[in-house]
């Protein structure tokens, strides 16, 4: 595991995002396992990963994620399935940004439990964010 850490708006986010490839970066460059990321090879890489977004909302006409149950689900709950979904997805890099809204000791010390089984499998976790202290990378 390996945690962003930084004042708001330093970067975490779009850390992230570049990592997932969604966005280039300005200087120096990334690489997964050696390999370098390019515009071309982060459709591969993503088949790799799971994330769990800092923002907890759909766009219209997606809610029925969840069992259908999306729209009616507070942001503990939302965080808690999006966690439980890609911890459990086998995906060998799990990438996880902090949650806008304030989420409850219940649900932390649940995705304590499901980060700790992921990593227990052998998945990488990159995640933004104050809760942890493992290999912390300060922006």
């Amino acid at each position: 595991m390996a945690c962003v850490r930084g004042a708001q708006g330093a970067g975490k986010t779009t850390l992230l995002r570049a990592v997932l490839g969604f966005i280039g970066v300005d200087g120096g460059h990334i690489s997964i396992d050696g390999e370098l990321l390019t515009p071309q090879s982060a459709p591969y890489f993503r088949r790799q990963m799971a994330y769990v977004p800092q923002r907890l909302s759909l766009p219209e006409g997606y809610d029925r994620v969840g069992d259908g149950r999306w729209g009616v689900m507070n942001a503990d709950e939302r965080y808690l399935w999006l966690m439980t979904q890609a911890t459990m997805s086998g995906r060998q890099l799990l990438i996880v940004d902090e949650p806008e809204q304030e989420l409850s000791e219940e649900t932390w010390q649940s995705v304590d439990g499901l980060l700790a089984q992921a990593m227990q499998r052998g998945t990488t976790v990159l995640m933004a964010g104050s809760r942890y202290n493992e290999n912390v990378i300060q922006l």
